[in-house]
């Protein structure tokens, strides 16, 4: 038995004895993402659409999720041709290469998706197939075992069917949710439902179901109707769905809005917050907990906002692939980064005593980390025009039998550790757990973000009860950095490649902390020194340094520190 059981057994045995005063019970989640809500890099072959998908022919793919053992229909490269008709720009917002030109595409959300077909009955069917096999009850026994406790399950607003007129979006996916549900009862397992995508995408992200440039909640929040159907189809998903077909044994959590994005109307949100509130508490009762996204600012929601609600959360995500410095972080500076950085973002709220924050809310609203991954040095969105192009030509998703080498997976194994224990913030006692995205992926090009292989490969490591937390189990944040081999050759694999990007475009935020940048193995970059304007910092950050002159020296004193860096490099 290794020193880690061992150390398991123990704290549930002092659990035991301290029944009288039980502690709390962590949430430790797995997302079902790319399932109810489809998203590109999560299963690329089902927007690779052919000709013979639009015309009901329902080939599959070498590799396709769900595709039969004795399956004799598959895609004929030579009579199967790609359906590429959608204009796509540079890959995303966060990923602009050099030299960029628009060209023609598969889909790449699920409005353009079901834009590819003519006939709505064979989209629907075609969408089916991948309802009922791209999740299976195995997969959800395997998270069980492996000490999952709660399913996050993104959805879009049209997953009961409201669809208007002229939307390409295809409703009907409903029945496999109510499946899913009577599985996880079975099993043991608790689901929170999340309205992942709204009328008009409160983002602009593809997982909201519309890609748009720029991303902006403009479409949501500045449209009243669009808000309002929002709250329309909330009760419909509460009241009719999770309560009328008495799901409510199993459904505990109600996510409002997923990542409402930085420029949506605040009082609008919050009020649409308070109405969802009502809504779930109305039909489902105080024991509900209900989650809302943070706008990725969750400072801007610690002035007692729902302070006294209890059973409510403030979601935030992390995630270290969508800034190109963290994408070159050496294996320790990853760590450094969450011990310093990621850390204090999970504490900005929620306190009783705000801005003091020595008093977290015990009766209102605490945090949870709804979304996090093991990827830290590619960028799915400049993988993913690859794969896709790949398909096109040969028929065949590339990198399907990736693997891992042990390096990277021992890297990883302490990089998914130091995240469970940052994000249940022990400490501190603002946070109640954490959800991993994704349960699994779609081939090995994103291997990192399938939370199942990294049971099977070992790098995911078998979580500890919900009463004992990580950092019992397995250290501090300190702890996992200072045993972190800091190997860059046989760990990191930075793409894209800094040199391929427009370094006049924005890249993402800058790390400034000198824990973290304070590396001797860190390497030379390899385009040179960047100068300081071409290092965009969010807009947001400009408007609170007018506002907050404290703020503004704060930002000069980072700026400097960001020079020194480079003038050491």
């Amino acid at each position: 038995m290794n020193s880690q059981n061992q150390r398991r057994i123990r704290l549930e045995e002092e659990f035991e004895t301290n029944a009288a005063n039980p502690p709390k019970k962590w949430i430790r989640g797995v997302n079902l993402g790319g399932w109810l809500l489809a998203e590109q890099f999560i299963t690329p072959y089902l927007f690779a659409v052919n000709s013979c998908h639009v015309q009901g022919d329902l080939c599959w793919y070498p590799g396709q999720i769900g595709a039969p053992e004795d399956n004799d229909n598959w895609c004929d490269p030579e009579k199967c041709r790609p359906v590429q008709k959608f204009v796509q720009e540079d890959g995303n917002a966060d990923y602009h290469p050099k030299g960029a030109e628009p060209y023609l595409g598969y889909p790449m959300d699920e409005m353009t998706l079901g834009q590819t077909f003519d006939r709505k009955d064979i989209a629907h069917e075609y969408m089916e197939r991948h309802w009922d096999t791209f999740l299976n009850k195995q997969h959800l026994i395997d998270l069980k075992e492996a000490g999952v406790t709660h399913l996050r399950v993104p959805m879009g607003f049209w997953v009961r069917g409201n669809v208007q007129d002229g939307e390409p979006f295809i409703g009907g996916s409903w029945p496999y949710f109510a499946r899913m549900v009577d599985w996880c009862r079975e099993i043991g397992l608790e689901v929170w439902a999340d309205l992942h995508g709204a009328p008009g995408s409160q983002n602009g992200f593809d997982n909201s179901g519309y890609l748009l440039e720029p991303h902006t909640c403009m479409g949501w929040s500045d449209r009243a109707e669009n808000v309002a159907r929002t709250v329309e189809i909330l009760r419909d998903i509460v009241v009719n769905g999770i309560v009328g077909e008495g799901m409510t044994d199993v459904v505990t959590g109600v996510g409002l809005l997923n990542e409402p994005m930085l420029d949506c109307d605040q009082d609008v949100l919050r009020q649409y917050y308070n109405d969802g509130l009502e809504i779930v508490r109305n039909a489902m009762g105080k024991d509900t907990s209900v989650f809302v996204g943070d706008m990725f600012q969750s400072w801007r929601f610690n002035d007692g906002f729902w302070d006294d609600e209890p059973n409510t959360f403030l979601d935030t995500h992390q995630y270290h692939v969508f800034f190109e410095m963290g994408r070159a972080f050496t294996p320790r500076q990853h760590i450094a980064y969450l011990c310093r950085h990621n850390s204090e973002e999970v504490v900005a709220c929620c306190y009783e005593d705000a801005p003091n924050n020595t008093i977290p809310t015990v009766n209102g609203i605490q945090k949870i980390v709804g979304e996090w991954t093991g990827a830290y040095d590619q960028l799915p969105t400049a993988v993913a025009p690859y794969v896709m192009e790949v398909i096109g030509e040969t028929g065949v998703a590339p990198m399907l039998n990736r693997t891992l080498s042990r390096a990277r997976m021992r890297f990883l194994e302490n990089f998914v550790k130091a995240q469970m224990v940052v994000y249940e913030a022990k400490e501190d006692t603002v946070s109640h757990g954490w959800f991993f995205w994704n349960f699994h992926m779609e081939g090995g090009a994103y291997a990192e973000w399938d939370f199942l292989r990294g049971v099977k490969e070992g790098w995911m490591p078998k979580l500890p009860p919900p009463t004992v937390a990580s950092e019992d189990l397995f250290g501090s944040c300190l702890d996992i950095y200072n045993r972190t081999n800091n190997d860059y050759s046989t760990t990191i694999d930075e793409y894209p490649d800094p040199s391929d990007l427009d370094w006049t475009k924005n890249q993402g935020w800058d790390a400034t902390d000198d824990f973290v940048l304070d590396d001797p193995s860190a390497p030379e970059r390899l385009y040179g020194p960047i100068e300081p304007n071409h290092r965009n910092v969010s807009p947001w950050l400009f408007i609170v340094a007018v506002v907050a002159t404290g703020l503004w020296f704060s930002y000069r004193r980072r700026s400097m520190r960001r020079q020194d860096y480079e003038s050491l490099k």
